[in-house]
């Protein structure tokens, strides 16, 4: 008699790979301790494997004092996100707005 495969919620997914990643275990070692085939865990991971927090943007950084040394050189300042857009900052940049376009290029 062939053995039922057991169905999981998608609950109970994202609850066995974040079970898994902090686990430190080997996929063969996870699956086999948590009633999974080894194949189930691979394809989830394929499918479903990026954790909740990718594709949320990260907290805006704020340097204390500003950017260093921006007002009085000609620096320019390159900063590249994720989702690969970049800004360019130039000298005399008020930090209120370069943090409102970063904020507005993280949602992009």
């Amino acid at each position: 008699m062939p053995t039922r495969r057991r169905r999981f919620s998608p609950a109970e997914r994202e609850q066995l790979l974040a079970a898994y990643r902090r686990s430190g275990q080997t996929q063969r070692e996870f699956a086999s301790r948590n009633g999974l085939s080894l194949s189930c865990l691979v394809v989830w991971l394929r499918k479903f494997g990026r954790t909740q927090t990718e594709g949320v943007p990260p907290p805006f950084l704020s340097l204390p004092g500003g950017l260093p040394g921006l007002a009085a050189s000609r620096a320019t300042y390159t900063i590249g996100f994720p989702n690969g857009h970049r800004l360019e900052v130039a000298r005399g940049f008020e930090g209120k707005e370069l943090e409102e376009l970063c904020q507005i290029l993280q949602r992009l």
